[in-house]
């Protein structure tokens, strides 16, 4: 089976929680410190990305990080500059909500090649930015506007539009940091009428988050920042007990 074949299996059963590493944001240690957490507390996959051009020292990174945990690290590109050997697979991704074509086919017209050269398992991923106030750092980097977060038919309109054209996969995401998580109607709406793997990220600071996000419908809830700022493996537990 392949790794979104393994994925998709478990979704089926429960939710699934992903650790989000920036090597950006993140020295060595900390990186390789934070990804052996996640494995020891029982998440279910890793999340490596960021919003900046790339990373020279990532493949090294991805390969002591392998070293050390068994669950599949996914790289989660801002661009076809980020990628690079050594991932499990990654989030092939559309910035469905903008409408800045370098986010919705140019990046993906230059990765994809490198992709393919690399034999890296991709999963066709809408990828939609919803507003949770003060702009961030993927929305200065897009050149892009979230969707309004009093408008989730929107979101729901992107996402069946997605599904149209072939996509498994819908991440949406309040921002790195973001001041509030992605609100529970576009989840709810976007669940009611498609298919796909959602993904929540952004913003989502406490395991109540997490399970309120789950009982939405979202299939995959993700943490980063969190964890730059209190590398806490007993709160990181209480998120894989909360949302499985």
């Amino acid at each position: 089976m392949s790794i979104e074949e393994k994925l998709s299996a478990k979704i089926k059963e429960r939710a699934l929680l992903a650790v989000l590493l920036d090597p950006d944001a993140s020295e060595s240690d900390a990186f390789l410190e934070t990804g052996k957490m996640a494995f020891e507390a029982g998440a279910d996959l890793i999340f490596v990305g960021g919003s900046l051009v790339g990373n020279a020292g990532l493949p090294k990174k991805i390969a002591e990080l392998k070293a050390f945990i068994k669950i599949p690290i996914v790289l989660f590109p801002g661009g076809a500059s980020q990628v690079v050997p050594g991932f499990d697979a990654m989030l092939f991704t559309s910035l469905v909500s903008g409408r800045n074509p370098q986010y919705l086919i140019e990046e993906q017209l230059r990765g994809g090649l490198i992709v393919k050269a690399l034999g890296i398992e991709a999963f066709p991923t809408a990828y939609m930015l919803i507003n949770s106030g003060p702009a961030t750092a993927v929305e200065y980097i897009s050149n892009t506007k979230p969707i309004p977060a009093d408008k989730p038919k929107l979101t729901m309109a992107h996402a069946i539009a997605s599904e149209l054209m072939g996509m498994r996969w819908v991440y949406l995401e309040a921002g790195s940091g973001a001041e509030s998580p992605v609100p529970l109607e576009h989840i709810i709406l976007t669940r009611k009428a498609t298919k796909l793997n959602i993904i929540a990220g952004g913003g989502i600071t406490t395991p109540q988050d997490a399970k309120a996000r789950v009982k939405a419908g979202a299939n995959v809830i993700v943490t980063g920042t969190i964890w730059e700022k209190n590398p806490n493996i007993n709160l990181m537990k209480e998120f894989v007990d909360a949302i499985q």
